[in-house]
């Protein structure tokens, strides 16, 4: 074991959510470190819609321009019933400077905000986990394990992951930004509480095909929501929501192959699934030609919301604190305006600017604003798409 200096701040989690509060803090002036248990950045990722009030969350970080210059734009929302055109929603009469939705897959947004924090000179510790945590005075006692491969066996040789060497390292503040399986979390003992009945989407991403330009299409059906994402470099995103068990258990029988993310395993999808869907909910879409799936995937997105947001000088933030339904894209834009309100309320902690009641007022208005999105406690026009 082994003592590293100390930071003002460690954050966990190096998704966009960490990458945020890290590159905020460190704007703010403060030593920041992150780890992530991850050998790598995200290749593969579903979150890709930032908000309009996202984009002003990162002009605060002087990302704003990147991003625009690397999204596809989304102007308005169209509704169908299968074949018929309805409704339609102008963005355009928000009074924001980016009156729009700004497509950008996950990790390119990861790829852009590492970017920045490599200009001021925060990296990432890759291969790292939170082995425990402990306030200790005005700082938190973290146990951190650095992992690497190690092969094993006779004849036949595996590899997994274990532990190379273990450091304690005593920052002033912990960001528990690390995703649904939270070790934070879990180290504060909190749960992820159900908030409602999970969903199925079967997720295909691709291109060649037509595709409505500056516009995101959503099919209703008596039980389903299907969404058509315009992704940058004329590639597409549908998501189809699968209500039907029999089916889904269908696929999964049928399905020879997986698709790992992360440590996460997935049925794989087969363009005749894809083409299935397409007929029976969008006949529009044209799926002959030079169309090309680039990669399909069955997932299952819960609700669900912690208890508590944290305490103390450990504090979560993103997926760590709360998951939701894909069809808002609300889980990720949340969760960066978390990231930046958390930021900010530490520096003025760090800097005597205020009292650590600041931190629990984070936890207690982002409790209330997330039962709300989560229509635990009905707020008009709250909670239906979350």
């Amino acid at each position: 074991m082994s003592q590293r200096r100390h930071s003002d701040v460690l954050v966990v989690g190096a998704g966009p959510v960490g990458l945020l509060a890290a590159l905020a803090l460190a704007r703010r002036g403060l030593a920041v470190e992150i780890v992530e248990e991850a050998f790598r950045e995200t290749a593969r990722s579903y979150a890709l819609a930032l908000h309009p009030a996202t984009l002003d969350v990162l002009a605060e970080e002087g990302l704003r321009e990147a991003v625009l210059a690397r999204c596809a734009r989304v102007d308005r929302l169209a509704f169908y019933d299968g074949a018929a055109r309805g409704a339609e929603v102008s963005f355009g009469a928000l009074a924001t400077p980016c009156p729009f939705l700004a497509i950008l897959p996950q990790h390119d947004l990861e790829g852009l905000l590492a970017e920045r924090l490599r200009e001021r000179g925060v990296g990432v510790r890759f291969n790292h986990r939170v082995a425990s945590l402990a306030p200790v005075g005005d700082a938190v006692a973290v146990e951190i394990q650095r992992l690497g491969k190690a092969s094993s066996g006779y004849a036949v040789a595996h590899s997994g992951w274990v532990v190379d060497d273990v450091t304690t390292e005593r920052p002033g503040f912990v960001v528990g930004a690390d995703g649904h399986r939270s070790l934070v979390r879990r180290h504060l003992g909190l749960g992820l509480e159900a908030a409602g009945e999970p969903s199925l989407y079967a997720v295909f991403e691709g291109s060649g095909a037509p595709r409505p330009e500056g516009e995101v299409r959503v099919v209703l059906g008596d039980a389903t929501a299907d969404v058509l994402w315009p992704l940058p470099g004329r590639r597409f995103r549908w998501s189809f929501q699968l209500p039907d068990e029999a089916r889904l258990r269908l696929w999964r029988e049928k399905s020879r192959l997986a698709v790992s993310v992360g440590e996460d395993a997935y049925p794989h999808l087969g363009r005749e699934d894809f083409e299935e869907l397409v007929r029976e909910r969008a006949p529009w879409f044209e799926t002959t030609g030079a169309l090309e799936l680039h990669w399909s995937v069955l997932v299952r997105f819960e609700r669900a919301l912690a208890p508590s947001f944290g305490r103390d000088r450990v504090w979560l933030a993103g997926d760590a604190a709360h998951l939701a339904g894909p069809l808002a894209v609300r889980s990720m834009n949340v969760g960066l305006r978390e990231a930046r309100d958390l930021a900010d309320r530490i520096a003025r902690v760090a800097g005597g600017q205020g009292p650590l009641d600041l931190l629990r007022a984070y936890g207690a208005e982002r409790l209330e604003e997330w039962r709300g999105l989560l229509g635990l406690e009905r707020q008009a026009g709250r909670g239906a798409l979350a």
